[in-house]
């Protein structure tokens, strides 16, 4: 791939030409909002590292839930051409992950934040049409991750002020020492939706089983064999 120096910026992942965006969808609890944070992972190399992108920070309307919410993901994707790979937090509703398999089909890969764990491992999830992968993962481990990124400035932000925002809630998580870990609470009153989005985005970006996860993207785009269409001369 070319990289055309009049458009392409390294610090502005607007400029990427990501070829699979993942659309991570944190939902929201009663009375608050759902987000979606969109990237990927730059096709270029910079000092020997793989550069992730985001590109879009969003706070969903208030009150959108099941059907409604999948509507508003299958809008975000069509801004991106039906490339996008979707990883929602199924943690609150699983038959959420039955109405996205039937708007998205097999480009979902679900996440059920739990205590602990790295999600390395998953469930197959039966759906009406089809399964959906699901990986149990620990908030803990997907802010810790979050924040390496961030230590190692292996991220660029598109400016704006929902990125601000998924900053500020960041910083303004609590960390606690526990006796099996540490745990990062949201201070009371506060939120931390644009900020989980974030991380579910980076672990997924970042997850070993990510190509086989985007192979459903590149197979829909794939140009079909044309079949040998018969000429009447063969018939007489």
């Amino acid at each position: 791939m070319i990289i055309d120096p009049n458009t392409f910026n390294a610090d502005d992942p607007r400029t990427w030409p990501l070829k699979i965006r993942i659309i991570a969808n944190d939902v929201a609890r009663s009375n608050d909002r759902s987000t979606a944070v969109i990237g990927g992972i730059c096709p270029f190399t910079f000092g020997g590292s793989r550069l992730l992108g985001v590109q879009q920070f969003l706070e969903l309307p208030l009150g959108l839930y099941g059907s409604e919410l999948a509507n508003t993901l299958m809008k975000i994707d069509q801004t991106y051409n039906h490339n996008c790979l979707i990883v929602p937090d199924l943690s609150r509703d699983p038959t959420y992950g039955e109405t996205l398999y039937d708007t998205f089909g097999r480009r979902v890969v679900g996440i059920q934040i739990v205590r602990s764990g790295e999600g390395k491992t998953y469930e197959v999830r039966r759906v009406r049409n089809g399964a959906v992968l699901v990986y149990n993962v620990g908030r803990t481990y997907l802010l810790e991750l979050l924040l390496a990124e961030l230590r190692d400035e292996r991220i660029r932000f598109a400016q704006s002020a929902e990125s601000v925002r998924a900053c500020e809630q960041l910083m303004a998580l609590e960390p606690e020492q526990h006796e099996s870990a540490m745990v990062y609470k949201c201070p009371p009153g506060g939120h931390d939706d644009l900020a989980m989005s974030l991380a579910m985005l980076v672990w997924a970006a970042r997850h070993l089983h990510f190509d086989s996860w985007a192979q459903p993207i590149f197979d829909a785009h794939r140009p079909r064999p044309k079949r040998n269409q018969a000429r009447w001369g063969a018939f007489t």
